[in-house]
């Protein structure tokens, strides 16, 4: 076996068990023989808001981006990494998507049929809980805190929740790599490119964090928490 097909194994592992966690192992092999995986280039459309939905999305490799279009605005609600399924619950109750998804990165997506899910989810309530965990987990609680943190906070106190969102939950990271836009992270947090480009640099100068082009090092997690909670 060579690495490639070692790699390719190991993916394949990682992705049973990330199902089995949430539709029980015994119905695995049913999902998997009726999905498909499609690969996209980095800027595809992977979702478009008002198509009917068919499948569940999972993320099987790389980074995306789940938005809203307010008018001429785009409202980004979410970035979304590797091993996720985007909307659980939302979408087994929607007749079409209300929301788009876009790949940041090249990006390979498992398609889920939505018929076989919920036939699954009929005859057994215990996966119905583990959907419901999930759902909580990944969508509501962090969904409810985004909201606290627009209804309370500054630009300053946005932008520092939206950094260390990136750090902790999208990337696992203090270091990483920007793959949005000064205009998308504007848009994730209801204020203008200047004001995030301002207080970027404010926080580089700081010391709260280095950044150099798209990359970004947070150095002072404690100062960036209490901006968060604070401002």
């Amino acid at each position: 076996m060579d690495l490639y097909t070692k790699t390719e194994t190991v993916q394949q592992d990682i992705d049973k068990d990330f199902i089995a966690s949430i539709f029980q192992p015994e119905n695995v092999d049913v999902i998997l023989s009726k999905s498909t995986t499609v690969k996209y280039r980095k800027r595809e459309t992977v979702i478009k808001s008002g198509e009917f939905v068919s499948h569940l999305i999972l993320i099987y490799k790389g980074f995306v981006k789940v938005e809203i279009e307010k008018g001429k605005r785009n409202l980004i609600l979410d970035i979304v990494p590797a091993m996720n399924i985007i909307g659980l619950p939302v979408v087994l109750n929607l007749a079409k998507y209300d929301f788009s998804i876009v790949s940041l990165t090249e990006c390979e997506v498992r398609l889920l049929p939505i018929d076989t899910i919920k036939s699954i989810i009929s005859g057994n309530g215990k996966v119905a809980m583990q959907i419901i965990n999930y759902a909580n987990d990944q969508f509501v609680f962090p969904m409810l805190n985004k909201l606290q943190c627009i209804s309370h906070n500054n630009v300053r106190g946005r932008l520092a929740q939206l950094l260390l969102n990136l750090a902790q939950n999208t990337h696992q990271s203090k270091s990483f790599t920007l793959f949005i836009s000064r205009t998308e992270m504007a848009e994730m947090i209801g204020f203008s490119r200047e004001n995030v480009i301002r207080i970027l640099s404010e926080f580089h100068t700081e010391n709260i964090i280095s950044i150099s082009g798209k990359n970004i090092e947070i150095k002072n997690f404690p100062k960036l928490e209490e901006l968060a909670r604070y401002s």
